[in-house]
Order: C-alpha cells, then sequence, then structure tokens
C-alpha cells in the first residue's frame, strides 16, 4: 500500500512540475509575442534615419535615395574596419595577459588600433562630404542644428547636484 501512495505522490510531482514548466514556457512566449517594445531601435548601422532627414531637412525623394546609397556603400567599408579594430584589441588582450608579454606586439597592436580608427574617422569624413555635396545651403544649416541638438543630448550633465 506505501508503494501506492508513494507512487500517487510522484505523479502528482511531475504533474505539477510539468505545470509549472509549461507555465513558465507560455508566460516568455507571451512576452516575447504580444509585449514587444515599441520603437525598439534596430543595432548601429542598421538603423534607416532617412525618414527622419526626410522630414526635418525638407529632403526630396532624390535626395533620400541619394542618402541611403551612401549609407548602403559605407556601412560595408565602416563593418570591414571595425571588424578589423576589434580583432586588434582581442590581439593586445591576449598579449597583454601572456604570461610572458612582448611589449613590441602590444606597441604595434596599439599603433594598428590608432590607424584604423583615424580611417573610420576619415571614412566618416568622406561620408559627411558627399552628403553635403546632396544637400542645399539651407538644408545644412538645419543639419548643422540637428547635430548640435543630438550632441548635447548625449552630454552628461555638468550641473552640480542638488543637496
Amino acid at each position: 500500500m506505501e508503494i501506492f501512495k508513494q507512487r500517487k505522490i510522484l505523479i502528482r510531482l511531475i504533474a505539477l512540475l510539468l505545470a509549472v514548466n509549461l507555465m513558465t514556457i507560455g508566460c516568455f512566449l507571451w512576452k516575447d509575442i504580444f509585449h514587444k517594445v515599441q520603437g525598439e531601435n534596430p543595432p548601429a548601422g542598421k538603423r534607416d534615419l532617412s525618414g527622419i532627414l526626410k522630414k526635418e531637412l525638407n529632403l526630396s525623394e532624390k535626395q533620400v535615395q541619394q542618402i541611403k546609397q551612401l549609407r548602403i556603400e559605407y556601412i560595408e567599408k565602416e563593418k570591414l574596419i571595425e571588424t578589423q579594430i576589434r580583432g586588434e584589441r582581442d590581439s593586445i588582450n591576449v598579449a597583454m595577459f601572456n604570461k610572458a608579454i612582448d611589449e613590441e606586439l602590444v606597441v604595434s597592436l596599439a599603433k594598428k588600433v590608432a590607424e584604423n580608427e583615424y580611417k573610420m574617422e576619415m571614412l566618416r569624413f568622406e561620408q559627411a562630404k558627399k552628403f553635403k555635396s546632396f544637400c542645399r545651403p539651407e538644408q545644412l544649416e538645419k543639419f548643422e542644428q540637428l547635430v548640435l541638438e543630438v550632441r548635447d543630448c548625449f552630454k552628461p550633465d555638468s550641473r552640480p547636484e542638488k543637496k
């Protein structure tokens, strides 16, 4: 008789655990499917800001297409340089924390990272020059204001805290 009680308890326990697992999975699915945050930002490089620029700068359709093409052209170049930088930084970390540190290797890798960072900035500069070539003077003035507004949004608050 005791074996039957144990078996009954084990079956009920398994059924309870199964129900808890199914409810947990259901909660995750429900959250994932029905409660996605609206307006989630895609990863950098995937954002299409042409709509915002079109509205703010009063761009023509031709200008919007030129800007989209410019982004497509430069995204691949940026990704390539970012991959190189990431690989070089990983190599620096490996070299720095190796038992026998090769200082010359670390210095040369650091120089390569700096060179690639410079390439990235020059690539952004080229992209900005091409962007400017698409725009009229009044659009460029408005764009400068937008850049300053965005910069100010990301500035840390420099005011002293009130106590």
